[in-house]
Protein backbone atom coordinates (compact mmCIF):
# COMPACT_ATOMS: atom_id res chain seq x y z
CA UNK A 1 0.00 0.00 0.00
CA UNK A 2 1.31 3.58 -0.63
CA UNK A 3 -0.41 6.84 0.30
CA UNK A 4 0.65 10.55 0.09
CA UNK A 5 0.95 13.64 2.13
CA UNK A 6 1.67 17.00 1.16
CA UNK A 7 4.00 18.77 3.67
CA UNK A 8 3.00 22.39 4.25
CA UNK A 9 4.10 22.54 7.83
CA UNK A 10 7.61 22.25 9.43
CA UNK A 11 6.86 22.14 12.75
CA UNK A 12 4.34 19.21 13.78
CA UNK A 13 6.26 15.76 15.35
CA UNK A 14 5.05 13.80 12.26
CA UNK A 15 6.27 16.12 9.82
CA UNK A 16 9.52 17.24 11.82
CA UNK A 17 9.82 13.40 11.07
CA UNK A 18 8.90 13.29 7.53
CA UNK A 19 11.39 15.94 6.88
CA UNK A 20 14.42 13.92 8.72
CA UNK A 21 13.48 10.79 6.51
CA UNK A 22 13.43 13.29 3.22
CA UNK A 23 16.86 14.77 3.93
CA UNK A 24 18.03 11.60 4.10
CA UNK A 25 16.34 9.96 0.35
CA UNK A 26 17.17 13.20 -1.12
CA UNK A 27 21.03 13.02 -0.15
CA UNK A 28 20.98 9.63 -1.50
CA UNK A 29 19.44 10.44 -4.76
CA UNK A 30 21.26 13.65 -5.43
CA UNK A 31 24.47 13.52 -4.04
CA UNK A 32 25.63 16.16 -6.05
CA UNK A 33 23.44 19.04 -4.37
CA UNK A 34 23.27 17.44 -0.86
CA UNK A 35 21.85 21.17 0.04
CA UNK A 36 18.93 21.19 -2.04
CA UNK A 37 16.55 19.61 0.83
CA UNK A 38 17.08 22.74 3.03
CA UNK A 39 16.43 25.12 0.16
CA UNK A 40 13.47 22.92 -0.03
CA UNK A 41 12.57 23.27 3.78
CA UNK A 42 13.05 26.71 3.51
CA UNK A 43 10.92 27.78 0.87
CA UNK A 44 8.03 25.50 3.27
CA UNK A 45 9.06 27.10 6.50
CA UNK A 46 8.80 31.35 4.40
CA UNK A 47 5.44 29.92 2.07
CA UNK A 48 3.66 32.89 3.05
CA UNK A 49 6.18 35.56 1.88
CA UNK A 50 6.76 33.69 -1.41
CA UNK A 51 5.48 34.76 -4.58
CA UNK A 52 5.00 31.06 -6.05
CA UNK A 53 3.50 28.04 -4.10
CA UNK A 54 6.41 24.64 -3.19
CA UNK A 55 4.57 21.78 -3.09
CA UNK A 56 6.55 19.12 -1.46
CA UNK A 57 4.52 15.73 -1.86
CA UNK A 58 6.04 12.87 -0.16
CA UNK A 59 4.67 8.63 -0.25
CA UNK A 60 5.16 6.80 2.77
CA UNK A 61 4.33 3.02 2.85
CA UNK A 62 2.26 0.94 5.68
CA UNK A 63 4.31 1.65 7.89
CA UNK A 64 4.68 5.12 7.58
CA UNK A 65 7.86 4.78 6.00
CA UNK A 66 8.78 7.53 3.22
CA UNK A 67 9.40 5.89 -0.03
CA UNK A 68 9.69 8.88 -2.15
CA UNK A 69 9.55 12.83 -2.71
CA UNK A 70 8.53 15.08 -5.63
CA UNK A 71 9.01 18.69 -5.23
CA UNK A 72 7.25 21.28 -7.48
CA UNK A 73 7.42 25.10 -8.05
CA UNK A 74 3.68 26.00 -9.00
CA UNK A 75 3.62 29.26 -10.12
CA UNK A 76 -0.45 30.51 -9.71
CA UNK A 77 -0.61 33.47 -11.72
CA UNK A 78 0.19 32.05 -15.12
CA UNK A 79 -0.80 28.39 -13.94
CA UNK A 80 1.99 26.06 -14.42
CA UNK A 81 4.43 23.90 -12.76
CA UNK A 82 8.18 23.25 -12.57
CA UNK A 83 9.07 19.68 -11.82
CA UNK A 84 12.41 20.64 -9.27
CA UNK A 85 13.02 16.48 -7.88
CA UNK A 86 11.33 13.64 -8.05
CA UNK A 87 12.88 10.51 -6.00
CA UNK A 88 12.02 7.20 -4.80
CA UNK A 89 14.40 5.66 -1.95
CA UNK A 90 17.26 4.05 -3.88
CA UNK A 91 16.75 0.88 -2.27
CA UNK A 92 13.52 0.14 -3.19
CA UNK A 93 13.94 0.00 -6.89
CA UNK A 94 11.57 -1.13 -9.83
CA UNK A 95 8.84 -0.86 -7.34
CA UNK A 96 6.49 1.62 -9.48
CA UNK A 97 7.11 4.26 -6.34
CA UNK A 98 8.55 6.99 -8.86
CA UNK A 99 5.48 6.36 -10.84
CA UNK A 100 2.88 6.77 -8.41
CA UNK A 101 4.20 9.87 -7.09
CA UNK A 102 4.36 11.24 -10.47
CA UNK A 103 0.64 10.68 -11.17
CA UNK A 104 0.07 12.04 -7.82
CA UNK A 105 1.48 15.27 -8.32
CA UNK A 106 -0.06 15.62 -11.83
CA UNK A 107 -3.60 15.06 -10.30
CA UNK A 108 -2.47 17.66 -7.70
CA UNK A 109 -1.67 20.00 -9.96
CA UNK A 110 -5.16 19.49 -12.43
CA UNK A 111 -6.83 19.67 -9.01
CA UNK A 112 -5.67 23.18 -9.19
CA UNK A 113 -6.57 24.21 -12.66
CA UNK A 114 -2.83 24.24 -13.75
CA UNK A 115 -2.11 24.20 -17.44
CA UNK A 116 0.87 22.13 -17.38
CA UNK A 117 4.00 20.96 -15.92
CA UNK A 118 7.09 22.31 -17.11
CA UNK A 119 10.74 19.95 -16.44
CA UNK A 120 13.62 19.33 -17.59
CA UNK A 121 15.70 16.25 -18.62
CA UNK A 122 19.01 15.21 -19.68
CA UNK A 123 19.64 15.70 -23.25
CA UNK A 124 18.24 12.27 -25.31
CA UNK A 125 20.01 13.75 -28.87
CA UNK A 126 23.66 12.53 -29.07
CA UNK A 127 25.19 15.76 -30.23
CA UNK A 128 23.92 17.70 -27.04
CA UNK A 129 26.04 15.53 -25.23
CA UNK A 130 29.35 15.46 -24.18
CA UNK A 131 29.54 11.63 -22.94
CA UNK A 132 26.95 9.54 -25.56
CA UNK A 133 27.47 6.72 -23.15
CA UNK A 134 24.67 8.40 -20.83
CA UNK A 135 22.04 8.28 -23.90
CA UNK A 136 20.34 5.25 -23.32
CA UNK A 137 19.86 6.06 -20.15
CA UNK A 138 18.23 9.38 -20.73
CA UNK A 139 16.30 7.73 -23.06
CA UNK A 140 14.70 5.47 -20.53
CA UNK A 141 14.30 8.53 -18.77
CA UNK A 142 12.60 10.58 -20.82
CA UNK A 143 10.08 7.13 -22.42
CA UNK A 144 8.91 7.76 -18.55
CA UNK A 145 7.27 11.06 -19.22
CA UNK A 146 6.62 11.01 -23.16
CA UNK A 147 3.74 7.69 -21.56
CA UNK A 148 1.90 10.37 -19.91
CA UNK A 149 1.56 12.55 -23.22
CA UNK A 150 4.83 14.99 -22.30
CA UNK A 151 6.42 16.68 -25.27
CA UNK A 152 10.13 18.23 -26.16
CA UNK A 153 10.00 21.88 -26.70
CA UNK A 154 12.42 22.64 -30.16
CA UNK A 155 13.56 25.51 -31.45
CA UNK A 156 14.92 27.42 -28.48
CA UNK A 157 18.15 28.60 -26.89
CA UNK A 158 17.11 26.69 -23.67
CA UNK A 159 19.23 23.45 -24.70
CA UNK A 160 21.77 25.50 -27.08
CA UNK A 161 23.19 27.98 -24.64
CA UNK A 162 24.33 26.51 -21.23
CA UNK A 163 22.82 27.81 -18.08
CA UNK A 164 26.32 29.31 -16.04
CA UNK A 165 24.04 28.58 -12.75
CA UNK A 166 23.55 25.07 -13.39
CA UNK A 167 27.16 24.57 -13.83
CA UNK A 168 27.04 24.70 -18.07
CA UNK A 169 24.68 21.49 -18.28
CA UNK A 170 22.24 21.24 -21.50
CA UNK A 171 18.93 20.05 -20.18
CA UNK A 172 15.81 19.58 -22.79
CA UNK A 173 12.79 21.47 -21.42
CA UNK A 174 9.66 18.95 -21.82
CA UNK A 175 5.98 20.21 -21.32
CA UNK A 176 3.39 18.05 -19.85
CA UNK A 177 -0.39 19.10 -20.73
CA UNK A 178 -1.84 17.35 -17.84
CA UNK A 179 -4.08 15.79 -20.12
CA UNK A 180 -4.94 19.20 -22.03
CA UNK A 181 -4.58 19.48 -25.85
CA UNK A 182 -0.51 19.59 -25.81
CA UNK A 183 -0.31 23.57 -26.82
CA UNK A 184 1.82 26.27 -25.53
CA UNK A 185 1.37 29.84 -26.64
CA UNK A 186 4.59 32.21 -27.03
CA UNK A 187 3.51 34.45 -24.02
CA UNK A 188 3.08 31.71 -21.79
CA UNK A 189 6.46 29.74 -22.58
CA UNK A 190 8.18 33.05 -22.01
CA UNK A 191 6.58 34.04 -18.54
CA UNK A 192 7.03 30.32 -17.47
CA UNK A 193 10.99 30.42 -18.59
CA UNK A 194 11.39 33.42 -16.96
CA UNK A 195 9.66 32.18 -13.46
CA UNK A 196 11.67 29.03 -13.64
CA UNK A 197 15.12 30.92 -14.35
CA UNK A 198 14.42 33.74 -11.73
CA UNK A 199 13.11 30.94 -9.03
CA UNK A 200 15.11 28.20 -9.40
CA UNK A 201 18.40 29.44 -9.88
CA UNK A 202 17.96 33.44 -8.55
CA UNK A 203 18.05 35.33 -11.26
CA UNK A 204 17.45 38.93 -11.31
CA UNK A 205 14.65 40.14 -13.59
CA UNK A 206 15.89 41.25 -16.82
CA UNK A 207 19.10 39.69 -16.41
CA UNK A 208 20.52 38.95 -19.78
CA UNK A 209 21.07 35.54 -20.25
CA UNK A 210 17.48 35.35 -18.59
CA UNK A 211 16.30 37.68 -21.40
CA UNK A 212 17.84 35.70 -24.02
CA UNK A 213 16.64 32.49 -23.28
CA UNK A 214 13.14 33.51 -23.02
CA UNK A 215 13.09 35.75 -26.18
CA UNK A 216 14.41 32.94 -28.34
CA UNK A 217 10.90 31.34 -27.84
CA UNK A 218 9.57 33.01 -31.26
CA UNK A 219 7.47 30.43 -32.71
CA UNK A 220 3.64 30.84 -31.74
CA UNK A 221 2.21 28.32 -30.48
CA UNK A 222 6.00 27.06 -29.48
CA UNK A 223 6.96 23.84 -31.47
CA UNK A 224 6.59 20.90 -29.76
CA UNK A 225 8.46 17.81 -30.80
CA UNK A 226 5.96 14.86 -32.56
CA UNK A 227 6.29 11.52 -30.94
CA UNK A 228 8.23 9.41 -33.75
CA UNK A 229 5.37 6.72 -32.29
CA UNK A 230 1.86 8.25 -31.93
CA UNK A 231 0.14 6.55 -29.29
CA UNK A 232 -2.16 7.27 -26.45
CA UNK A 233 -0.87 9.16 -23.05
CA UNK A 234 -1.09 6.63 -20.45
CA UNK A 235 -4.36 6.99 -18.43
CA UNK A 236 -4.80 7.32 -15.16
CA UNK A 237 -7.12 5.24 -12.65
CA UNK A 238 -10.50 6.77 -12.14
CA UNK A 239 -10.78 6.43 -8.81
CA UNK A 240 -7.60 8.83 -8.20
CA UNK A 241 -4.71 9.16 -5.76
CA UNK A 242 -5.92 12.46 -4.78
CA UNK A 243 -9.06 14.22 -4.95
CA UNK A 244 -10.03 17.56 -4.19
CA UNK A 245 -12.14 19.09 -1.95
CA UNK A 246 -15.36 20.15 -3.34
CA UNK A 247 -15.83 23.72 -1.82
CA UNK A 248 -19.47 26.14 -2.54
CA UNK A 249 -19.56 29.55 -2.78
CA UNK A 250 -21.61 32.37 -4.22
CA UNK A 251 -20.48 35.38 -5.55
CA UNK A 252 -24.03 36.67 -3.82
CA UNK A 253 -22.70 37.22 -0.65
CA UNK A 254 -20.79 40.47 -1.61
CA UNK A 255 -24.54 42.22 -1.69
CA UNK A 256 -24.40 42.04 2.03
CA UNK A 257 -22.00 45.00 2.76
CA UNK A 258 -22.50 47.31 5.24
CA UNK A 259 -19.69 50.13 6.16
CA UNK A 260 -20.92 50.45 9.13
CA UNK A 261 -18.42 51.00 11.82
CA UNK A 262 -17.59 47.80 14.33
CA UNK A 263 -19.51 45.57 11.78
CA UNK A 264 -16.73 42.83 11.50
CA UNK A 265 -18.52 40.47 8.94
CA UNK A 266 -17.54 41.99 5.53
CA UNK A 267 -17.05 40.61 2.21
CA UNK A 268 -13.21 40.57 2.44
CA UNK A 269 -13.18 37.73 4.58
CA UNK A 270 -14.53 35.22 1.57
CA UNK A 271 -11.72 36.66 -0.45
CA UNK A 272 -9.17 36.03 2.40
CA UNK A 273 -10.65 32.21 2.76
CA UNK A 274 -10.05 31.57 -0.99
CA UNK A 275 -6.64 33.14 -0.83
CA UNK A 276 -5.71 30.84 1.70
CA UNK A 277 -7.33 27.59 -0.43
CA UNK A 278 -4.93 28.30 -3.26
CA UNK A 279 -2.59 26.24 -1.76
CA UNK A 280 -4.95 23.27 -1.66
CA UNK A 281 -6.43 21.12 -3.77
CA UNK A 282 -9.87 22.22 -4.41
CA UNK A 283 -12.81 22.03 -6.92
CA UNK A 284 -15.75 24.76 -6.92
CA UNK A 285 -18.68 23.36 -7.38
CA UNK A 286 -21.63 26.16 -8.78
CA UNK A 287 -24.40 26.71 -6.53
CA UNK A 288 -27.81 24.98 -6.75
CA UNK A 289 -31.01 26.69 -5.62
CA UNK A 290 -33.09 24.41 -2.99
CA UNK A 291 -36.71 25.03 -2.49
CA UNK A 292 -37.86 27.08 0.83
CA UNK A 293 -39.22 23.80 2.48
CA UNK A 294 -35.49 22.98 3.73
CA UNK A 295 -35.58 26.15 5.43
CA UNK A 296 -39.53 26.28 6.73
CA UNK A 297 -38.14 22.43 8.11
CA UNK A 298 -35.95 24.18 10.37
CA UNK A 299 -37.27 27.71 11.04
CA UNK A 300 -40.75 29.01 12.12
CA UNK A 301 -42.59 30.46 8.89
CA UNK A 302 -43.32 33.77 10.83
CA UNK A 303 -39.40 34.33 10.91
CA UNK A 304 -39.26 33.04 7.31
CA UNK A 305 -41.83 35.79 5.91
CA UNK A 306 -40.96 38.39 7.79
CA UNK A 307 -37.49 38.74 6.87
CA UNK A 308 -37.93 38.26 3.43
CA UNK A 309 -41.12 41.13 3.30
CA UNK A 310 -39.09 43.56 6.09
CA UNK A 311 -35.97 43.41 3.59
CA UNK A 312 -38.10 43.72 0.36
CA UNK A 313 -39.55 47.12 1.79
CA UNK A 314 -36.23 48.84 2.80
CA UNK A 315 -34.44 50.59 0.06
CA UNK A 316 -31.27 50.44 -0.77
CA UNK A 317 -29.94 52.71 1.77
CA UNK A 318 -31.98 52.05 4.70
CA UNK A 319 -30.51 50.37 7.81
CA UNK A 320 -32.88 48.69 10.06
CA UNK A 321 -31.33 47.82 13.93
CA UNK A 322 -34.16 46.48 16.44
CA UNK A 323 -34.91 48.58 19.50
CA UNK A 324 -37.63 47.20 21.09
CA UNK A 325 -37.10 43.74 22.37
CA UNK A 326 -41.04 41.54 23.25
CA UNK A 327 -39.85 40.54 26.85
CA UNK A 328 -42.93 41.22 28.66
CA UNK A 329 -45.68 40.65 26.27
CA UNK A 330 -44.32 37.96 23.72
CA UNK A 331 -47.47 37.60 22.62
CA UNK A 332 -48.18 41.05 21.16
CA UNK A 333 -45.86 42.22 17.92
CA UNK A 334 -45.79 45.27 16.54
CA UNK A 335 -47.59 46.73 13.36
CA UNK A 336 -44.96 48.46 11.67
CA UNK A 337 -42.34 45.87 10.31
CA UNK A 338 -39.78 48.26 11.16
CA UNK A 339 -40.77 48.12 14.49
CA UNK A 340 -40.87 44.25 14.49
CA UNK A 341 -37.39 44.10 14.00
CA UNK A 342 -36.89 43.14 18.52
CA UNK A 343 -39.62 40.54 18.11
CA UNK A 344 -37.63 38.53 15.89
CA UNK A 345 -34.29 39.68 16.87
CA UNK A 346 -31.41 38.57 20.04
CA UNK A 347 -29.30 41.42 19.62
CA UNK A 348 -28.89 44.90 18.92
CA UNK A 349 -25.90 44.61 16.47
CA UNK A 350 -27.61 42.47 13.36
CA UNK A 351 -29.17 44.99 11.51
CA UNK A 352 -31.88 44.27 8.48
CA UNK A 353 -31.29 45.72 4.71
CA UNK A 354 -33.16 45.36 1.53
CA UNK A 355 -29.87 42.97 0.98
CA UNK A 356 -29.84 40.66 3.74
CA UNK A 357 -32.97 37.96 2.98
CA UNK A 358 -31.60 37.43 -0.50
CA UNK A 359 -28.09 37.40 0.93
CA UNK A 360 -28.57 35.31 3.13
CA UNK A 361 -31.08 33.08 1.13
CA UNK A 362 -28.47 32.33 -1.34
CA UNK A 363 -25.81 31.02 1.68
CA UNK A 364 -28.57 28.32 2.21
CA UNK A 365 -28.17 27.06 -0.94
CA UNK A 366 -24.56 27.06 -0.22
CA UNK A 367 -24.80 25.36 2.14
CA UNK A 368 -27.75 22.45 0.94
CA UNK A 369 -25.75 22.47 -2.39
CA UNK A 370 -22.76 21.65 -0.35
CA UNK A 371 -24.60 18.52 1.80
CA UNK A 372 -25.97 17.29 -1.46
CA UNK A 373 -22.51 16.46 -2.45
CA UNK A 374 -21.64 14.36 0.74
CA UNK A 375 -24.67 13.12 0.58
CA UNK A 376 -23.98 11.55 -3.07
CA UNK A 377 -20.66 10.18 -1.57
CA UNK A 378 -18.10 13.13 -1.64
CA UNK A 379 -15.63 12.82 1.71
CA UNK A 380 -15.34 16.61 2.41
CA UNK A 381 -17.48 19.51 1.45
CA UNK A 382 -16.71 23.10 2.31
CA UNK A 383 -19.56 25.49 2.45
CA UNK A 384 -18.75 28.91 2.12
CA UNK A 385 -21.52 30.83 3.26
CA UNK A 386 -21.67 34.24 4.30
CA UNK A 387 -23.93 36.16 6.48
CA UNK A 388 -22.91 33.11 8.98
CA UNK A 389 -25.81 31.20 10.28
CA UNK A 390 -25.18 29.07 13.46
CA UNK A 391 -27.18 32.32 16.06
CA UNK A 392 -29.86 31.74 14.16
CA UNK A 393 -32.67 29.87 16.35
CA UNK A 394 -35.94 28.37 14.82
CA UNK A 395 -37.82 31.69 15.28
CA UNK A 396 -34.73 34.11 16.11
CA UNK A 397 -32.32 35.92 14.13
CA UNK A 398 -28.80 37.71 15.37
CA UNK A 399 -25.52 37.38 15.51
CA UNK A 400 -24.82 38.20 12.12
CA UNK A 401 -27.05 35.08 11.22
CA UNK A 402 -30.21 35.41 9.79
CA UNK A 403 -31.04 31.44 8.77
CA UNK A 404 -28.59 28.42 10.03
CA UNK A 405 -27.10 27.20 7.14
CA UNK A 406 -25.54 24.30 9.33
CA UNK A 407 -28.88 23.45 11.24
CA UNK A 408 -30.76 23.42 7.78
CA UNK A 409 -28.30 21.28 5.95
CA UNK A 410 -27.86 19.01 9.11
CA UNK A 411 -31.63 18.34 8.58
CA UNK A 412 -31.43 17.92 5.15
CA UNK A 413 -28.52 14.88 5.90
CA UNK A 414 -30.94 13.73 8.39
CA UNK A 415 -33.65 12.77 6.01
CA UNK A 416 -34.57 9.40 5.57
CA UNK A 417 -33.55 8.33 9.40
CA UNK A 418 -30.24 9.44 9.15
CA UNK A 419 -28.19 10.17 11.74
CA UNK A 420 -25.96 13.61 11.99
CA UNK A 421 -23.65 14.62 13.97
CA UNK A 422 -23.08 18.54 14.76
CA UNK A 423 -20.19 20.03 16.04
CA UNK A 424 -19.69 23.23 16.60
CA UNK A 425 -15.95 24.64 16.68
CA UNK A 426 -16.64 28.65 16.18
CA UNK A 427 -15.53 30.68 19.29
CA UNK A 428 -19.36 31.55 20.37
CA UNK A 429 -21.99 29.10 21.28
CA UNK A 430 -23.67 27.27 18.30
CA UNK A 431 -26.88 28.52 19.80
CA UNK A 432 -29.44 28.48 17.13
CA UNK A 433 -28.44 24.20 16.27
CA UNK A 434 -29.00 23.64 20.10
CA UNK A 435 -32.33 25.47 20.35
CA UNK A 436 -33.74 23.82 16.94
CA UNK A 437 -32.78 20.37 17.94
CA UNK A 438 -32.89 20.45 21.48
CA UNK A 439 -35.90 18.00 21.05
CA UNK A 440 -34.70 15.68 18.83
CA UNK A 441 -32.75 12.64 19.32
CA UNK A 442 -31.52 12.28 15.62
CA UNK A 443 -29.18 14.80 15.54
CA UNK A 444 -26.48 15.21 18.00
CA UNK A 445 -25.66 18.91 18.76
CA UNK A 446 -22.01 19.63 20.24
CA UNK A 447 -20.50 22.75 20.83
CA UNK A 448 -16.94 23.80 22.21
CA UNK A 449 -16.99 27.87 22.92
CA UNK A 450 -16.05 30.90 25.24
CA UNK A 451 -17.94 30.68 28.32
CA UNK A 452 -21.09 32.35 28.26
CA UNK A 453 -20.64 34.72 31.26
CA UNK A 454 -18.10 36.48 29.03
CA UNK A 455 -19.16 35.45 25.32
CA UNK A 456 -21.76 36.12 22.69
CA UNK A 457 -24.41 34.69 23.07
CA UNK A 458 -24.34 35.07 26.64
CA UNK A 459 -27.14 33.52 27.49
CA UNK A 460 -27.08 29.58 26.34
CA UNK A 461 -24.00 27.23 26.17
CA UNK A 462 -23.54 26.34 29.70
CA UNK A 463 -22.51 22.46 30.69
CA UNK A 464 -26.18 21.83 32.22
CA UNK A 465 -27.93 22.23 28.54
CA UNK A 466 -28.68 18.31 27.99
CA UNK A 467 -31.47 18.76 25.54
CA UNK A 468 -35.29 17.76 26.20
CA UNK A 469 -37.47 14.98 25.95
CA UNK A 470 -36.77 12.88 23.07
CA UNK A 471 -33.34 14.76 22.76
CA UNK A 472 -32.20 14.44 26.36
CA UNK A 473 -28.67 13.39 26.52
CA UNK A 474 -28.02 14.50 22.66
CA UNK A 475 -27.00 18.26 23.09
CA UNK A 476 -23.64 18.76 24.35
CA UNK A 477 -21.38 22.17 25.66
CA UNK A 478 -18.00 22.54 26.23
CA UNK A 479 -17.64 26.30 28.11
CA UNK A 480 -14.56 27.45 28.20
CA UNK A 481 -12.81 30.19 30.55
CA UNK A 482 -9.43 31.89 29.11
CA UNK A 483 -7.08 31.14 28.56
CA UNK A 484 -7.25 28.00 25.60
CA UNK A 485 -4.49 27.34 23.94
CA UNK A 486 -3.72 24.61 21.50
CA UNK A 487 -3.59 21.82 24.18
CA UNK A 488 -6.32 22.79 26.22
CA UNK A 489 -8.27 23.07 23.56
CA UNK A 490 -7.22 19.49 21.77
CA UNK A 491 -8.26 18.33 25.13
CA UNK A 492 -11.62 18.96 24.90
CA UNK A 493 -11.99 18.41 20.66
CA UNK A 494 -11.15 14.69 21.80
CA UNK A 495 -13.66 14.24 23.94
CA UNK A 496 -16.39 15.67 21.80
CA UNK A 497 -15.01 13.48 19.34
CA UNK A 498 -15.48 10.40 21.85
CA UNK A 499 -19.04 11.21 21.98
CA UNK A 500 -19.76 11.28 18.25
CA UNK A 501 -18.21 7.91 17.42
CA UNK A 502 -20.69 6.58 20.46
CA UNK A 503 -23.35 8.22 18.92
CA UNK A 504 -22.43 6.51 15.46
CA UNK A 505 -23.68 9.29 12.73
CA UNK A 506 -24.09 8.97 9.46
CA UNK A 507 -22.64 12.28 8.61
CA UNK A 508 -20.60 15.02 10.51
CA UNK A 509 -21.22 19.19 10.36
CA UNK A 510 -18.34 21.10 11.10
CA UNK A 511 -19.67 24.85 11.99
CA UNK A 512 -16.34 26.41 11.20
CA UNK A 513 -15.01 29.05 12.74
CA UNK A 514 -11.93 30.78 12.72
CA UNK A 515 -12.37 33.01 15.35
CA UNK A 516 -11.14 30.28 18.07
CA UNK A 517 -7.36 31.77 16.67
CA UNK A 518 -5.43 34.13 19.02
CA UNK A 519 -5.93 37.62 17.57
CA UNK A 520 -9.53 37.76 16.64
CA UNK A 521 -11.38 40.58 17.70
CA UNK A 522 -14.12 39.08 19.11
CA UNK A 523 -12.40 35.92 20.91
CA UNK A 524 -9.77 35.02 23.29
CA UNK A 525 -8.94 31.44 22.36
CA UNK A 526 -5.16 31.33 21.33
CA UNK A 527 -5.11 28.51 18.84
CA UNK A 528 -2.50 28.80 16.48
CA UNK A 529 -2.18 27.33 12.90
CA UNK A 530 -0.42 24.33 14.12
CA UNK A 531 -3.23 23.41 16.24
CA UNK A 532 -5.98 23.67 13.61
CA UNK A 533 -3.94 21.80 11.40
CA UNK A 534 -4.68 18.64 14.56
CA UNK A 535 -8.28 19.69 14.62
CA UNK A 536 -8.52 19.02 11.18
CA UNK A 537 -6.57 15.95 11.38
CA UNK A 538 -8.59 14.69 14.34
CA UNK A 539 -11.81 15.30 12.36
CA UNK A 540 -10.76 13.64 9.06
CA UNK A 541 -9.26 10.52 10.83
CA UNK A 542 -13.06 10.30 12.26
CA UNK A 543 -13.61 8.95 8.45
CA UNK A 544 -16.79 10.11 8.21
CA UNK A 545 -18.88 11.85 5.15
CA UNK A 546 -17.91 15.64 6.27
CA UNK A 547 -19.55 18.77 5.62
CA UNK A 548 -17.18 22.12 6.96
CA UNK A 549 -19.77 24.92 6.72
CA UNK A 550 -18.08 28.12 7.46
CA UNK A 551 -19.19 30.26 10.40
CA UNK A 552 -16.84 33.50 11.95
CA UNK A 553 -13.31 34.41 12.12
CA UNK A 554 -12.95 38.15 11.88
CA UNK A 555 -9.16 38.65 11.64
CA UNK A 556 -8.23 38.82 7.86
CA UNK A 557 -4.78 37.62 7.84
CA UNK A 558 -6.24 34.81 10.36
CA UNK A 559 -8.90 34.03 7.27
CA UNK A 560 -6.38 33.41 4.59
CA UNK A 561 -3.64 31.23 6.85
CA UNK A 562 -6.62 29.21 9.08
CA UNK A 563 -8.22 27.94 5.91
CA UNK A 564 -4.99 27.04 4.14
CA UNK A 565 -3.58 25.26 7.59
CA UNK A 566 -7.43 23.42 8.37
CA UNK A 567 -7.95 22.59 4.92
CA UNK A 568 -4.20 21.22 4.00
CA UNK A 569 -4.30 19.08 7.19
CA UNK A 570 -7.87 17.82 5.42
CA UNK A 571 -6.09 17.51 2.34
CA UNK A 572 -3.19 15.18 3.68
CA UNK A 573 -6.50 13.00 5.56
CA UNK A 574 -7.79 12.94 1.57
CA UNK A 575 -4.28 11.50 -0.08
CA UNK A 576 -4.56 8.63 2.03
CA UNK A 577 -5.06 5.11 0.29
CA UNK A 578 -8.98 4.71 -0.63
CA UNK A 579 -8.77 1.46 1.39
CA UNK A 580 -7.98 3.25 4.75
CA UNK A 581 -10.20 6.10 3.71
CA UNK A 582 -13.31 4.36 5.56
CA UNK A 583 -15.65 4.95 8.43
CA UNK A 584 -14.60 2.30 11.10
CA UNK A 585 -17.85 3.22 12.77
CA UNK A 586 -20.55 0.87 12.35
CA UNK A 587 -23.34 3.16 11.50
CA UNK A 588 -26.07 -0.36 11.18
CA UNK A 589 -26.14 -0.63 15.39
CA UNK A 590 -28.39 1.64 17.59
CA UNK A 591 -27.02 4.93 18.89
CA UNK A 592 -25.94 5.33 22.41
CA UNK A 593 -27.83 8.56 24.11
CA UNK A 594 -25.28 11.03 24.02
Amino acid sequence: MIRFRHVVETTSPADVEILRSARLLFRHAFPYEPEGIDRIVRFLENRAQLDFEPILLVSLDRKNSLTGLCFVFYFREIRFGYLQYIASDPERPQRGIGGALYEAIRELLIAKGARGLLLDIPPVDADKLEDVSRLPINRKRWKFYERYGARIIEGTEWDVTPNPRNAYYLTTLVLDPLGRVPKLSRAQARRAVRRILQTQYGYEPGDAFVERVANSFRDDPVRLRIPKRVSPPKRIATVGRIRPIKIVVSDGHVIHHLKEKGYVERPVRVRQILRGLEGVATERIPVKHFPDRHILAVHDPKLVSYLRAVCARLDEKAIVYPEVFPIRRPERAPKALEDRAGYFCADTFTPLTHNAWPAARRAVDVALTAAELVADGERFAYAICRPPGHHAERRIFGGFCFLNNSAIAANYLAAGGKRVALLDIDYHHGNGAQDIFYNRADVLTLSIHGHPRHAYPNFSGYGDERGEGAGEGFNRNWPLEPPVDDARYLRVLDEALRAVLRFRPSYLVVSFGLDIMKGDPTGSFEVSTAGLKSIAERIGQLYLPTLVVQEGGYAVRNLRIGARSFFGALEDVWFQDRAVARSPIPLEKKPARG
